[in-house]
Order: structure tokens, then C-alpha cells, then sequence
């Protein structure tokens, strides 16, 4: 049995406001019930959700996984019949002919993004999720304790969810843009032992990287402690 969340939160060019909040409870009541949740990313257009990109696509995503998803669903892979309340279009395959949107691509990305970096993700439990910013979404924790490993934590723009996470003997901290229109420059300061998970599941020594690091929109930054 699982769990499944389904919260499109980009309208327009704004992130609804409640969206992490339904995430928080959501999450927490999945714990609560020891079920595993699945969490769904929209792929389908329809007034007022615009086509989305890849920015979009990984704001949800990895936001999701950083709550603890184990796994991640799309609505949806092919454009639903149009009815009076919405007008589906611009799926990743067209219901008509058959074929593929620019979106295909996308979510294809996406979810090569989400197998290389199932080892991270997969099976792994949720320490804490924290918020930065200047303001930080409703419902949500502020990061006012860095976690074990890190020194120093900052972010500009919207800011961050800062996610940490344990998988086997490894521990995890996800650092998620929450803006899915402009870059955020992260200043992360970590212990030498430390790691950083690249987006082919690589691993490869933290501190061959500048402690100046820009997130694109919508994506995350993953760093690993032993």
C-alpha cells in the first residue's frame, strides 16, 4: 500500500502558497501511518497550469523527493479527452496523432535525473526539512540549525528547501531552489569529508568545487557525509 499526492503547484507564473504546507502534512502523516507516498508532477497543460518546463518539472520533483516521495507520477503521459471544466493540451504525447510534444523530452530528462540519483532517494528516511529566505512558505520550518557537516549555509533570491536525509550508512542534504524562474547562488561551506552527488548519480569530493555554487531554477544541489 502507498500513499499518493496530488498538488499541481504552478499557476501562471506563481507558486501556490500552499503547496509545501500540503506537503509538510502530507509527509508527515505518511510517516505517521508507515506507508510510503508517491507524489505526482504535472505534465499536461490546462488553464490556468501552463506548459510545463523543465524548471517547473524539477521544482515539483525534487521538492517532492526532499519530503520523502518514493516515487514520482505524472499527469499525465498522454492528453486527456477535453471536457467543460478543462482544456488538456500539450500532454508529452498528443491524444490525436500520436505523437510526441517537447514535453516528451522533458519528462524523459526528468526521469533520468530521478534513476540515476535513486540512491539517494530510494528507501532513504527524512531527518528534517527546513526552509530559507527571507520569507519561507507557509506551514514550513526556517533553517536556524545547519546540519552536522555543514558550516555555513546561505542563499539569495526565494531560497532554499534544505532537506536531510539517511539512506543505509550514508546521509544526504538536498538543497532545492524553490524558484522555478530565476537562479539562486548558493554559499555552502562543508567538512573536507564531505561529497557532492551529481545528476549521473556520480560522486565525487565537495571541495574540488568553489564554495559559491549557482542552483538553476527549480533544481536541486545534493551533497553526501559518510
Amino acid at each position: 500500500q502507498l500513499l499518493s499526492f496530488d498538488h499541481y503547484p504552478v499557476v501562471g507564473d506563481t507558486c501556490r502558497p500552499e503547496w509545501y504546507e500540503n506537503l509538510e502534512i502530507f509527509s508527515d502523516e505518511a510517516r505517521k501511518a508507515g506507508k510510503p507516498f508517491w507524489a505526482f508532477a504535472l505534465a499536461t497543460a490546462h488553464e490556468p497550469y501552463p506548459i510545463p518546463d523543465l524548471a517547473q518539472l524539477r521544482l515539483q520533483v525534487y521538492s517532492d523527493l526532499a519530503y520523502g516521495a518514493q516515487g514520482i507520477q505524472y499527469f499525465t503521459y498522454w492528453t486527456p479527452e477535453k471536457n467543460p471544466t478543462w482544456d488538456f493540451h500539450h500532454a508529452p504525447v498528443e491524444r490525436s496523432s500520436g505523437r510526441r510534444t517537447d514535453v516528451y523530452d522533458k519528462i524523459k530528462q526528468m526521469n533520468a535525473e530521478i534513476r540515476a540519483l535513486s540512491g539517494v532517494f530510494l528507501g532513504c528516511e527524512v531527518v528534517s526539512v527546513r526552509h530559507t529566505g527571507e520569507s519561507i512558505p507557509r506551514g514550513t520550518v526556517r533553517l536556524t540549525e545547519l546540519p552536522d557537516g555543514v558550516k555555513k549555509l546561505e542563499t539569495t533570491g526565494a531560497g532554499a528547501v534544505v532537506s536531510e536525509l539517511r539512506n543505509g550508512n550514508n546521509r544526504f542534504i538536498v538543497i532545492v531552489n524553490r524558484d522555478f524562474k530565476n537562479s539562486m547562488t548558493l554559499q555552502i561551506e562543508l567538512d573536507e569529508t564531505a561529497s557532492r552527488i551529481l545528476k549521473d548519480g556520480s560522486v565525487v569530493p565537495a571541495s574540488i568545487y568553489h564554495e559559491t555554487m549557482v542552483v538553476e531554477p527549480g533544481d536541486a544541489m545534493i551533497y553526501m557525509f559518510k
